[in-house]
């Protein structure tokens, strides 16, 4: 279960990211997770869920998790192409001399948030 790691670094990018931008609070964060990274969405779900009550600036916010695609390329006929079944084969000539284009990102998207409150 790796999907509570996961969660922990995407609350502390999100907070690094809040204290950068001046934000007081996140109202959604977008991550953008790999296929090849065999991620549960509803486990990560629940991992951020509990973590981010920790932190008031997250509580109220959302995880919204986009998938990115398995993508190949030929290195033998230079065709590219998204895979859905794990085989690492060129769909246009059957070569399995391919090198992995996508599918192993894994990263904080988007964050939107509050404006701190400034001083006066």
């Amino acid at each position: 279960m790796h999907e509570g790691s996961i969660a922990a670094a995407i609350v502390q990018g999100a907070l690094e990211a809040l204290e950068k931008e001046g934000l007081s609070s996140a109202r959604s964060l977008t991550v953008l997770i790999g296929r090849l990274h065999s991620v549960v969405p509803d486990l990560l779900q629940s991992h951020f869920r509990l973590m981010k009550k920790e932190h008031p600036a997250l509580r109220r916010s959302r995880l919204i998790i986009e998938t990115a695609p398995v993508r190949i390329a030929c290195r033998a006929c230079g065709h590219e192409t998204e895979i859905e079944k794990p085989e690492f084969a060129c769909s246009s000539c059957g070569s399995t001399q391919i090198d992995v284009t996508g599918g192993r990102e894994m990263h904080l998207k988007e964050i939107t948030g509050n404006e701190a409150k400034r001083k006066q």
